[in-house]
């Protein structure tokens, strides 16, 4: 919300017409505690009501039912984000296969990272020596992750470029696939 208080004006005119909250509330059968929710859209519509001339010529509860259906709304499109109702699972959570009570923890192979990384070491280096300098690095570009467009920008040259360098280096990779 907009860091400025309200004028003794805007003030007035809120305490005076702060039904309209409760009212809202009461429409939409919300509890006490959506209130933090929609009256930051109220106060934002008294703003709004007093800084617009334009907005005059509509009754002030319809401004202000709009801006707290907004923050109600925003609200609501908040809390039903991917992020907040992903499941969770916990690695101490049982699993049950045959007659064992396993947990996750136990069921989960745990990587040894040194010969892990040795072996991967082990492939770049035979695949450095199948490629140019030119093709690894676009090839270790695109291994960690970086799309066409981010290889191509970061190398100063147009897509398809990158993209005929990508299938040139599939081709010398796995002659076998092409």
């Amino acid at each position: 919300m907009n860091a400025q208080p309200l004028t003794h004006e805007q003030q007035i005119f809120a305490e005076n017409n702060h039904n309209i909250v409760d009212s809202f509330m009461r429409f939409k059968r919300l509890g006490q505690d959506y209130y933090d929710i929609i009256v930051f859209g109220y106060l934002r519509a008294v703003r709004k009501y007093f800084e617009r001339p334009e907005l005059r010529q509509y009754r002030f509860i319809t401004i202000a039912y709009a801006a707290m259906n907004t923050d109600l709304i925003n609200h609501y499109r908040k809390r039903s984000r991917l992020k907040r109702t992903a499941y969770i699972v916990s690695l101490d959570m049982p699993v049950y296969c045959d007659d064992e009570n396993l947990t996750l923890m136990d069921i989960i192979p745990v990587a040894d990272t040194a010969a892990d990384n040795m072996a991967y070491d082990s492939l770049l280096d035979e695949i450095s020596t199948a490629l140019s300098q030119d093709q690894f690095s676009v090839f270790r570009m695109k291994s960690d992750g970086y799309s066409e467009r981010e290889i191509a920008k970061s190398r100063a040259v147009p897509v398809r470029s990158v993209q005929e360098m990508l299938a040139n280096i599939r081709e010398i990779l796995y002659p076998s696939l092409v």
